[in-house]
């Protein structure tokens, strides 16, 4: 017997495919599964579907591959029935647990299941509008329960002005607006909150992941220090390191070393004329892309090492920003970052893993839940097909089963019964099908 996940091909015979032979960032053409495109229906679990009428779409960037993995053992042929419990087994159990309810209108009862975790990780399917939706809402909800930062999968070097944004800051430029479809909308609702509040019960926004080649990568980078050096008093160091070279790996390294230097010797100066907290932005932001060098070197030729940096950089982010706020915070990413398990196919351990397992900074153990696709929608800029559950999954498929069941709400559903504990579950992660405990994934 071996670990496999099951992969939908284009032939009547599934394949079955062992998870060691998929290395980190398989392309979604060698799967045979399609590419991600623009989500119109959602689902979410621990678990939730999102079925509404509503047509939405993704624009802007092309999304990044992310294939949720799920361990699990089959015996017999791949061209059998369908893997995984029935319905007959399963439908009373998604009756009895769920809790259906419109996207921005979390009830109460789910509130205080999240609220009872110090960290609540929501892995997200990217671009989606439903998503972010739902997310502005979970962190308005949480915020009667003492929650007061939400950590978003952004590119590091865009931390400061992000942060500055939704408190109205005196550093963000006027024209700064990220586009909607990158957490633009988000950031608007969280600004619109914190206008309601009083500054010390303000949502902190920040980012945590490294500087990518898809973020803008060094160029970007340099781009957003000269744009925060321009509001301090004086550039000091960064002025120099603004001319220097930063063309290859090499140049980048020896310029960040250099200015990391000058920044440590020169501290108290550029502390009195900067003030201690814009000197630690410069500093860390010097820090995580001198990280994020060798993240982004490495993306093509050894992949798995470099999520393994990447993931390392999104987790001592998230523990240096959760020291501040241990008691109540909602974290962001996208569906891989967030599993509980290192499902992927890597063995690196994931930002869900480690926050809820592992981590001691928070108070207490996180609480993970995933984003999934349920339907999907095309348009002309995200040049993808239509994709719909129900085509693509057995009837006893969970998020099939639970769209159907509440077409046109979101459904919150926890995996507390023995059933997602223990039982193999057929669950479609983006057209391909995972027959395992769902509790494993998530929670």
């Amino acid at each position: 017997m071996h670990a496999y996940r099951r992969i939908l091909g284009n032939s009547d015979c599934q394949r079955y495919i062992p998870l060691w032979e998929l290395g980190f960032g398989s392309s979604v053409k060698a799967l045979g599964a399609r590419a991600r495109p623009a989500i119109r229906h959602w689902a979410w679990s621990t678990a939730i579907a999102n079925v509404n009428g509503e047509a939405q779409t993704r624009t802007g960037m092309k999304p990044k591959l992310l294939i949720i993995e799920a361990a699990l053992v089959l015996l017999g042929t791949a061209c059998g029935g369908p893997p995984g419990v029935g319905v007959t087994e399963l439908a009373p159990i998604v009756e009895r647990d769920a809790v259906p309810f419109a996207n921005s209108d979390i009830p109460d009862e789910v509130l205080l299941h999240l609220a009872e975790y110090p960290v609540v990780v929501i892995g997200e399917t990217h671009l989606i509008r439903e998503q972010r939706e739902f997310t502005a809402a979970v962190v308005a909800g949480l915020h009667a329960h003492g929650f007061r930062q939400l950590l978003l999968e952004w590119p590091h070097m865009a931390d400061w002005v992000m942060a500055d944004y939704v408190v109205d800051g005196d550093l963000a430029p006027e024209w700064w607006n990220p586009p909607t479809w990158l957490y633009g909308d988000l950031l608007e609702d969280i600004r619109d909150l914190n206008r309601r509040l009083p500054a010390e019960e303000r949502i902190a926004v920040r980012g945590i992941d490294v500087n990518l080649d898809n973020y803008g990568g060094a160029k970007d980078f340099r781009d957003s220090l000269g744009g925060l050096s321009d509001r301090l008093p004086d550039r000091g160091p960064i002025d120099q390191f603004l001319q220097s070279r930063y063309d290859t790996a090499d140049t980048q390294t020896a310029a960040l070393e250099s200015l990391q230097a000058a920044l440590a010797s020169d501290r108290q100066t550029l502390v009195g004329v900067w003030g201690q907290e814009r000197y630690e932005m410069v500093r860390e932001m010097t820090e995580i892309e001198l990280g994020s060098i060798p993240v982004r070197a490495t993306w093509d030729d050894d992949p798995n090492k470099s999520a393994q940096l990447r993931e390392q950089l999104m987790k001592d982010l998230a523990d240096a920003r959760l020291l501040d706020y241990e008691d109540g915070s909602v974290v962001n990413v996208g569906g891989n970052h967030a599993q509980k398990r290192r499902l992927k196919g890597t063995k690196h351990e994931w930002l869900g893993d480690y926050l809820v397992h592992t981590s001691t900074v928070p108070s207490g153990p996180a609480i993970s839940i995933v984003v999934v696709p349920a339907q999907i929608v095309a348009d002309y800029q995200t040049q993808v097909p239509d994709w719909d559950l129900m085509d693509a999954s057995p009837d006893n498929e969970l998020f099939r089963l639970m769209s159907e069941m509440w077409p046109g709400q979101t459904v919150f559903l926890p995996f507390t019964d023995p059933l997602f504990i223990e039982g193999d579950v057929a669950m479609n992660f983006e057209d391909t099908i995972h027959v395992a405990s769902p509790e494993r994934h998530y929670d």
